[in-house]
């Protein structure tokens, strides 16, 4: 039982204002009658009010003082993280030629909301359709009346060899989920398609995109669950170009992959693709015999013969590691973006030669990892470094910390905490990001500008952004702190795992649960217990559950808390962050009514 803290503030403005009156008749007999507005009355509102203020602020001495010793920690608040998500920016239908690039951090504009592309896209006027060879079954056959017979006649097979049936199949990126599970050969085929107005100028289109890298933007199906820790590596996805060889045969050409943010697909990034520069391998497999569309590695028929004829080039998706790869999304003239602004090339300060220089930023909530600071010397601006903790660094050292959600930038004392900026030198941020909160997670077809962009970009937004989460509170951050005293960032208690999964500043933890000497196996029945040396920790992210939809942490969630945890286990741990399983459990309830008039509001409520 904790010691009773007694209360300073135990009475209000009227009990003070009555003992005021009590007393003052006591000490002052001869005011036997003070009518009401009288300038008594006045003088002990007056003293009641300031002997309340004084109280109420001698209550906030322990609580200011307890922040301070929390400050002593330099644990700060943690920042605002922002949403991630795609967009799509293509070029005008009418024009042959390539519009100018879209340049990185360029601005985009969703109601209220900043929004920041990260790297650079070329957009082009290509369309895409997604189709999969989808394979039929004997009983879908029979429905069609056809038999396998029938096709090894019409397709001129020899004895023995047997068809195998399959249909084209369409599917829509962001309306449906994009998956090989039916898959013939476990491959996507990207059609891009030039615009209508363009068909004439078909060659034309393909001279101008040889060389050109394509962006595509690809977001996966859903927050897959990872179990094991090695397979949380980015997966290498297969991107070919589909061309034609001497005789006429389909062939596919490996493209380079220049970057690809969406770690081979899962999460939602863009995937950069150097288109080759000679235009004659571009095909568009429009003037086969239709009979024949799909056979082979041929790619599928598109269901409109006149799109089939608009065709600039064919892709072919594969993943090797994942035969039944599964997306949600895929798309051309695709570029990152951040729920969040962009500052650059802004004057902050100046230097005034003092110890510990504080220099308060225009915005709050910064992205520290992006902020470039500079200061100017002998009329050249140099880079400064930002570090975790001034104390123990060189006095020549051009180092700052950042209180990323305020805003300040705090500067050295010159002798063993790095360097002052000179006095009159002038302080410039090159670059930040800022912003950020669940404000932030827009829902598709919200992002609909681009700040100052050329009439030939025309924007698409047809992939939410996700991932945007609200700063800690000072509420929140004065029940995370004082743990840090238990554990010192050290794992070595049940409960310090516990809370440093919890509090880990990587990738946010709704829940953490510790279970000790669990070794995971390949299913539940090859799982061990009580293997010593072993420590299993099962997350849940932050979500609200709803009923089907369990929060479920994903793989690069695992991936993270797994490297955090890492540098804090002690030698000989063996860890394992795991998804929890869960175990469906039915719950009947019965209603009764109080008041039958208010039966549909009860039974909605429930």
């Amino acid at each position: 039982m904790p010691l009773p803290v007694p209360n300073l503030d135990d009475r209000r403005f009227d009990d003070l204002v009555a003992e005021a009156k009590a007393r003052l008749a006591v000490h002052l007999p001869e005011l036997t009658q003070i009518a009401p507005g009288d300038p008594v009355h006045s003088f002990i509102d007056l003293f009641a009010w300031l002997t309340e203020t004084i109280l109420y602020r001698a209550n906030l001495i322990p609580e200011r003082q307890r922040r301070v010793f929390l400050n002593l920690l330099q644990i700060p608040l943690r920042p605002a993280r922002a949403a991630r998500g795609l967009v799509c920016v293509d070029a005008s239908p009418t024009s042959v030629l390539l519009p100018q690039l879209l340049p990185d951090g360029s601005q985009l504009k969703a109601g209220k909301h900043a929004l920041t592309t990260v790297g650079v896209l070329q957009p082009t006027c290509l369309s895409l359709q997604v189709l999969v060879k989808q394979k039929l079954a004997s009983s879908d056959l029979t429905a069609l009346g056809i038999s396998l017979q029938d096709l090894a006649d019409q397709f001129g097979l020899r004895k023995g060899e047997t068809p195998t049936p399959f249909q084209p199949r369409r599917l829509v990126p962001g309306s449906e989920l994009l998956d090989l599970e039916d898959s013939l050969d476990s491959a996507f085929y990207l059609a891009c398609i030039a615009p209508k107005q363009l068909e004439k100028q078909l060659m034309l289109v393909r001279q101008n995109l040889a060389g050109v890298i394509l962006n595509v933007a690809i977001a996966p199906a859903d927050n897959l669950t990872g179990e094991a820790v090695n397979e949380l590596n980015p997966r290498k996805l297969v991107w070919e170009l589909a061309s034609t060889g001497e005789a006429g045969e389909a062939i596919y050409l490996p493209l380079d992959v220049l970057a690809d943010s969406s770690g081979g697909g899962r999460q939602s990034g863009v995937v950069r693709l150097r288109l080759p520069k000679n235009h004659g391998l571009f095909h568009s497999f429009a003037q086969t015999d239709p009979m024949f569309n799909g056979v082979g590695e041929r790619p599928p028929e598109l269901a409109d013969r006149v799109e089939a004829s608009r065709v600039a080039l064919w892709l072919r998706l594969r993943c090797p590691e994942h035969p039944k790869l599964r997306l949600g999304y895929l798309g051309l003239n695709g570029v990152d973006v951040l729920a969040q602004g962009l500052k650059q090339d802004l004057i902050v300060g100046l230097g005034n030669g003092q110890p510990d220089q504080v220099i308060a930023l225009p915005d709050r909530q910064i992205e520290a990892a992006t902020l470039q600071l500079d200061v100017e010397e002998n009329g050249a601006w140099v880079r400064w470094q930002r570090v975790d903790f001034l104390a123990g660094q060189a006095a020549d050292a051009n180092v700052y910390t950042l209180d990323a959600q305020s805003g300040y930038v705090y500067f050295g004392d010159g002798v063993s905490a790095g360097r002052r900026p000179p006095s009159g030198a002038r302080v410039r941020i090159a670059a930040y990001l800022f912003g950020g909160g669940r404000d932030g997670n827009l829902a598709a077809g919200l992002i609909k500008e681009i700040v100052n962009g050329s009439p030939r970009h025309k924007l698409r937004h047809e992939w939410p952004l996700t991932g945007g989460l609200d700063a800690e509170s000072v509420e929140q951050a004065e029940k995370r702190i004082p743990q840090f005293l238990t554990h010192r960032n050290r794992a070595v208690t049940q409960t310090d795992f516990k809370r440093i999964a919890e509090a880990n500043p990587v990738n946010p933890v709704a829940r953490a649960e510790v279970k000790v000497g669990f070794l995971p196996g390949a299913n539940i029945a090859a799982a061990r217990e009580g293997v010593p040396g072993v420590v299993s920790l099962f997350v849940l992210p932050p979500g609200a559950p709803a009923l089907g939809h369990t929060p479920k942490p994903t793989q690069g969630l695992l991936k993270d808390l797994f490297g955090y945890l890492l540098n804090r286990v002690l030698i000989g741990t063996e860890l394992y962050v795991l998804s929890p399983e869960f175990i469906p459990v039915a719950i009947g309830v019965t209603v009764q009514l109080r008041d039958a008039e208010t039966e549909q509001q009860t039974l909605q409520d429930v």
